[in-house]
């Protein structure tokens, strides 16, 4: 185990990639090796909710999450994170498995392995704002599969680290260690939330590195079938997969539902809303395992909720953030944002603050900031009336998408952005 603590604080018919900066831009990280991790599945911390079991924490509770994979392994390691408790985290007995058919907490025969920590012990304490990693488990992790990841916790864990909307069930069990039970029986309450766990990384031959979408809700997948894995990145992470040029890539969905470039969910009623993109940039993206690309999709809610941002300083953070990405030698993408007429946050001042950004962005100086821009706007707006989402597209709320939506998210984004492999730009050059 290692323990880190936190720093604080395509083309289509639709929609085409605007700009890739090939004489500017920042090289591609190369591809992964044998003996280097890439995450499979990873999902961002955030505070406790101001109620509920998040604030009230659990006690001798077994905690059985589902988790869904990108890149395939022969080996993984799990992370824990107690980056927003106030105490430290007793971890007991853990276990990994596949997940058997349909939505329940049983696992598929067989499957079943412990997980340890230290070089062998079955538990460990994450101390406060830390993150811990599981020793190596060999374990065949196939691509686009379920695990089932097991926790006890033996102790009182006070308000808990966790990521509140996951669109998938998870399961509580009653008193006690349940964790080595292949059967669901013990684990009799559903919550719809990932806790402590935040990221599941592997090794093997075939891995080649990881893409970390940063986002808010649009990247969590809200409005997405829950159970279904059908956030924009699951279905870039299946295309990833069937194409053997990127085949071995993993995807990490870093979004955070109410997250902001530049306001911090402890600053309003919903904690949970998480820190900052700015904040968390390295927590989330640059200290993940193997990161080539990072793709930036945020920036609505900076507009939309109060005190609003300008499109000048959302536009300045996602510069920021570009800036400390590449530095660090990862490509970064960014998307234009999308339209959100007639949802409950909408007002002409933001509409207009959003045309802004997103002219920015598709404008040739764009290219000195992000290696590639894809404009998500205009994969999904409705041509009679760009300020709304087509309707076949909309999750219901004028906002969120469907998972028809998510995928036409998914599908604009060329997976030659994601690599640095030559694509035609949309300033008529070859780049």
């Amino acid at each position: 185990m290692s323990t880190r603590p936190y720093r604080t604080a395509a083309a289509t018919a639709t929609a085409v990639l605007l700009a890739q900066a090939a004489l500017t831009g920042t090289p591609a990280r190369a591809a992964g090796s044998p003996e280097e991790w890439t995450g499979t599945w990873g999902t961002a911390p955030a505070p406790a909710a101001p109620t509920g079991i998040s604030r009230e924490g659990v006690d001798n509770r077994t905690v059985r999450m589902v988790v869904h994979t990108s890149a395939a392994g022969g080996e993984l390691r799990l992370r824990f994170s107690n980056a927003h408790g106030t105490a430290p985290l007793a971890l007991g007995r853990s276990t990994v498995a596949l997940a058997g058919s349909g939505s329940s907490p049983t696992a598929a025969p067989g499957t079943l392995r412990p997980v340890t920590f230290d070089g062998g012990a079955t538990g460990t304490t994450v101390p406060v704002g830390a993150e811990v990693l599981s020793d190596p488990v060999p374990f065949e992790v196939p691509a686009d599969r379920d695990l089932l990841v097991s926790v006890h916790l033996p102790r009182p864990t006070g308000p808990m680290t966790w990521h509140w909307l996951a669109q998938q069930s998870n399961y509580v069990s009653e008193p006690g260690d349940h964790a080595a039970e292949s059967a669901g029986g013990a684990y009799t309450r559903t919550e719809t939330s990932w806790f402590f766990l935040t990221g599941v990384d592997v090794r093997g031959p075939g891995t080649r590195g990881t893409v970390v979408a940063l986002g808010d809700s649009q990247t969590d997948g809200v409005k997405s079938t829950q159970d279904a894995d059908a956030r924009w990145t699951d279905a870039l992470a299946r295309r990833i997969t069937a194409d053997p040029a990127t085949r071995g890539m993993g995807v990490l969905n870093e979004g955070i539902g109410g997250n902001r470039i530049l306001r911090d969910g402890s600053e309003t009623d919903r904690p949970q809303r998480g820190t900052s993109a700015l904040g968390r940039l390295e927590r989330d993206v640059t200290d993940r395992p193997g990161v080539r690309t990072a793709v930036l999709y945020e920036g609505i809610n900076d507009l939309q909720l109060e005190p609003r941002a300008t499109s000048a300083q959302v536009l300045d953070g996602l510069r920021t953030m570009a800036e400390r990405l590449r530095a660090r030698h990862i490509r970064v993408v960014v998307g234009t944002l999308t339209p959100f007429k007639d949802s409950p946050f909408y007002t002409p001042e933001a509409e207009r603050a959003r045309v802004e950004v997103n002219t920015a962005l598709r404008s040739p100086a764009a290219l000195a900031a992000f290696d590639a821009v894809v404009d998500f706007d205009a994969a999904v707006r409705d041509p009679a009336d760009p300020q709304r989402v087509r309707a076949a597209l909309d999750g219901g709320d004028h906002i969120h998408l469907n998972d028809t939506g998510y995928r036409t998210l998914a599908d604009a984004v060329p997976l030659t952005a994601l690599t640095g492999g030559d694509v035609p730009g949309a300033h008529g050059r070859k780049s």
